[in-house]
């Protein structure tokens, strides 16, 4: 009788269909990632987009000013400054829940939260809460009923500051994803009528939340050009919201056009310099030639601002 030849696989033939599968899950597994990544960019560029739109909307009823969140109740001309808080402080102003309302004639903040602004937004229903949110940063959306009550984001950690500003916890997860030109002050004040090409708000900056007290994170040296740096050397500078604090990839940027993009470095803007640094100063006068390094926000720096028309300061 004759014998049936096998038609199976045999054990070689198998482990190499094996090793085609898994290289071929390597090769892809990148792309995939990527793509994913890409996506998420998309989403936050929508994100940045309305809430131009917001500001825009916002200005045609406000002189052509962008939201700026009322400094004190006296509506004061020359707003108090903004301050950067250590990892055990907190953003927002004073009195029940930030309400300038209860504050008393003539008396004013002793801080203020830029984030108060993007909250306008919300509080005049002009935008979500969640239009704040970057899909890769892993914050979470303030879900908060009623957002009209309320003067600013919740902070991370429920408590007695609860809406009383953006702030980071352990974990740096926030609120909010996005930081806004920094309005207080005489300088860089944000507005439709601007220069089309300055940057109204960005992914956070890296100079925000629990990073204002670390020593380690520092404002991009003298000797370094990030115009014509390379993208490993703009990571440490970056937003972390697309990569992680210090290895970010790059950040959106939304622009006074309306337009927004993804950029791996973080040099734009009117006189291309740093978005997430103040222009230092010689003597009084702001010295462009410290556009791409400059001051950060820091704990040690409060109240600064920006220093000239052109001087891009994004924050958180």
């Amino acid at each position: 009788m004759r014998r049936r030849n096998s038609s199976g696989f045999t054990l070689i033939e198998l482990l190499v269909v094996v090793s085609i599968i898994a290289l071929l899950i390597a090769i892809l597994l990148p792309s995939l990632a990527m793509a994913r990544e890409l996506a998420r960019r998309a989403a936050c560029a929508a994100n940045l987009s309305g809430i131009g739109k917001g500001f825009y909307t916002y200005a045609m009823d406000n002189g052509d000013s962008c939201p700026v969140a009322v400094p004190n109740s006296t509506m004061n001309p020359n707003p108090s400054p903004v301050e950067y808080y250590n990892m055990t402080g907190r953003y927002g102003g004073a009195g029940p829940l930030g309400d300038p309302g209860e504050q008393p004639s003539g008396s004013y903040w002793a801080q203020l939260s830029t984030t108060r602004t993007f909250w306008l937004l919300v509080k005049i229903n002009g935008t979500s809460s969640r239009s704040f949110i970057c899909p890769s940063s892993g914050d979470a959306p303030d879900n908060t009923e009623n957002p009209a009550d309320y003067w600013d984001f919740m902070a991370a950690t429920p408590g007695m500051d609860q809406h009383r500003g953006w702030t980071a916890n352990r974990n740096n997860e926030a609120y909010v994803s996005y930081g806004t030109q920094v309005p207080y002050g005489s300088k860089g004040r944000p507005g439709i009528e601007a220069d089309p090409r300055m940057a109204l708000a960005a992914d956070k900056g890296p100079y925000g939340g629990t990073s204002l007290g670390n020593s380690q994170i520092i404002a991009p040296p003298p000797s370094l050009d990030l115009r014509s740096a390379s993208p490993d050397e703009c990571m440490p500078y970056n937003s972390g919201n697309h990569g992680g604090l210090g290895s970010g990839a790059g950040q959106v940027v939304l622009f006074v056009d309306s337009h927004a993009e993804f950029l791996g470095k973080p040099v734009v803007g009117v006189a291309m310099d740093n978005i997430y640094t103040a222009w230092s100063l010689n003597g009084n006068q702001p010295d462009p030639l410290s556009r791409y390094c400059g001051r950060r926000p820091s704990a040690a720096l409060p109240s600064l601002l920006p220093a000239a028309n052109s001087d891009t300061l994004i924050y958180p």
